[in-house]
């Protein structure tokens, strides 16, 4: 008699993707608090440009997420920390850029709105887009599957 592996419901694979998911907006929530303080103190008391500030903004933000993404929201402690980092900015090399694209279409667009809100709009839409998927699927990978949850009365 072979005996077959348990299989993984699909219930449990989109709760385990719904709680990823949500402990990454808790992450990125963070990341964006500090990106838009950076970004404020940077246009409103430094005096830069509000590209040059979303420069900044990036950056500060950029180090809590890495931070964040490993060790909370997608708990990936079990690899290195220097591969999922040369991951990590290689994905921000490719975001930076359409970030700051992003913004700048949104300030052509509303040019009467606060940069700043314009920022968490561009943050929010390139989290949903690209940040997330790449992050799951490339940047924070597990190596070993979640564990299986086997419900009461089910057989395997």
């Amino acid at each position: 008699m072979i005996e077959q592996e348990p299989r993984w419901s699909a219930r449990s694979r989109f709760a385990a993707q719904l709680l990823r998911f949500g402990r990454s907006l808790i992450v990125g929530s963070g990341g964006t608090a500090l990106d838009f303080a950076a970004l404020s103190f940077s246009i409103r008391v430094l005096g830069l440009a509000p590209i040059w500030g979303r420069v900044v903004g990036l950056l500060v933000g950029g180090v809590v997420l890495f931070l964040g993404s490993r060790t909370f929201a997608f708990r990936a402690a079990s690899e290195s920390a220097l591969p999922q980092v040369k991951r990590f900015v290689i994905s921000e090399l490719v975001g930076f850029p359409l970030n700051i694209l992003v913004f700048k279409l949104l300030i052509w667009l509303l040019p009467d709105v606060a940069p700043e809100l314009l920022s968490l709009l561009a943050n929010f839409a390139l989290f949903v887009t690209y940040y997330y998927p790449v992050r799951n699927w490339i940047v924070f990978k597990t190596k070993t599957k979640p564990r299986l949850v086997v419900q009461a009365g089910a057989t395997t």
